[in-house]
């Protein structure tokens, strides 16, 4: 049997049902949220060794030797260089007119991602601990700067180490070496 509703009640029921299934939702005031988000990323440096100076060198006549750096960084860097012996030296003992230390000069060249490369040449006396008269002094706070804007994003920097051969006092015979530590540091 079919009873027949009222039209007002079917309306009714219908907003009934609407109401019930979020058809319809009471005026609300919305609320506002901001939150603002924040961060930093630091500067960083890296070098890292591209080539070595060779291990044969002549040093019985003037010459240079060259090697490589790779360097990276994200933000203005300065670098400095420490010799260990201040020169090229052999174990072998300095008779009369003999000497068994070779200064040299080391000349470095770091391209930057725009501008011209930064560089600096230093002798080798220059770069022992405490000294601070040469940009790569590793007493020098400055240091080879890549100045306010000057990065380097995988860039090859080249080294190069170069000398005169004394004639007198001449070279002791011997096997010469110096250990070269080059450090960055990123300056913010």
């Amino acid at each position: 049997m079919f009873h027949r509703v009222p039209l007002s009640v079917r309306r009714s029921l219908a907003y009934a049902l609407m109401f019930a299934l979020g058809g319809f939702a009471p005026d609300a005031q919305a609320d506002t949220l901001t939150i603002n988000a924040t961060g930093t990323i630091l500067g960083s440096c890296q070098i890292s060794v591209g080539s070595n100076f060779p291990t044969n060198a002549d040093l019985s006549v003037s010459g240079s030797s060259s090697a490589s750096a790779v360097v990276n960084c994200s933000t203005p860097f300065k670098i400095n260089a420490t010799s260990s012996n201040g020169a090229l030296t052999t174990s072998a003992a300095a008779v009369s007119g003999f000497t068994n230390s070779l200064v040299y000069t080391l000349a470095m060249s770091v391209p930057l991602n725009t501008g011209g490369p930064v560089t600096a040449s230093c002798t080798s006396a220059q770069l022992v601990s405490g000294q601070s008269s040469c940009a790569l002094s590793p007493g020098n706070s400055t240091g080879l700067y890549s100045g306010a804007t000057g990065t380097a994003t995988n860039k090859t920097a080249s080294l190069t180490a170069s000398w005169t051969t004394p004639t007198t006092p001449r070279l002791v015979a011997g096997a010469y070496a110096d250990t070269l530590t080059v450090s960055i540091a990123a300056v913010p």
